[in-house]
């Protein structure tokens, strides 16, 4: 898996996530091929692609856009109370601003946020990032199976 194209990576990880096997360090080892420095530029990559596929398919859901509409993200904590986005972690707070920007149409500044979202900082794991944008491309996938709205080819 480690030469692999970051898609296949992200459709693999897709796959184990939908099977319900999410712990990076479980029986499977799915996100042991991304852990640690050596494999931070794959991780981003594979970051990369999730965000994508997941802005795609929010924007199956909008009604509407174009340049006169922005898209903003309600974020609630386990008990449903809102949450502001800077008082996030700054990797989660980095995913969150890409993923924004992404579904605005910004796409150097999602790129930006990406390589903040993967920054080498040792309070933090860049994997967790990536399990909550699996979670993400995962809840996605199953609203558009739910809606009948095709989702992107390579995660077939």
């Amino acid at each position: 898996m480690t030469t692999e194209h970051p898609r296949g990576v992200a459709r693999k990880l897709v796959d184990v996530t939908r099977g319900g096997e999410l712990d990076p360090r479980g029986p499977s080892g799915a996100l042991d091929v991304l852990a640690g420095e050596r494999h931070r530029d794959k991780l981003g990559a594979v970051l990369r692609e999730l965000v994508v596929a997941t802005a795609d398919m929010m924007l199956c859901r909008a009604e509407s856009t174009g340049p006169d509409k922005a898209f903003v993200l309600d974020l609630r904590d386990d008990e449903g109370d809102p949450v502001e986005v800077d008082a996030l972690d700054p990797p989660v707070r980095a995913l969150v601003r890409a993923l924004l920007a992404r579904l605005n149409g910004q796409r150097a500044d999602a790129e930006y946020q990406l390589d903040l979202a993967v920054r080498d900082d040792p309070r933090f794991d860049p994997v967790d990032v990536l399990v909550l944008a699996l979670l993400w491309t995962v809840g996605s996938i199953e609203w558009c199976e739910q809606h009948d709205v095709p989702t992107p080819g390579w995660l077939g």
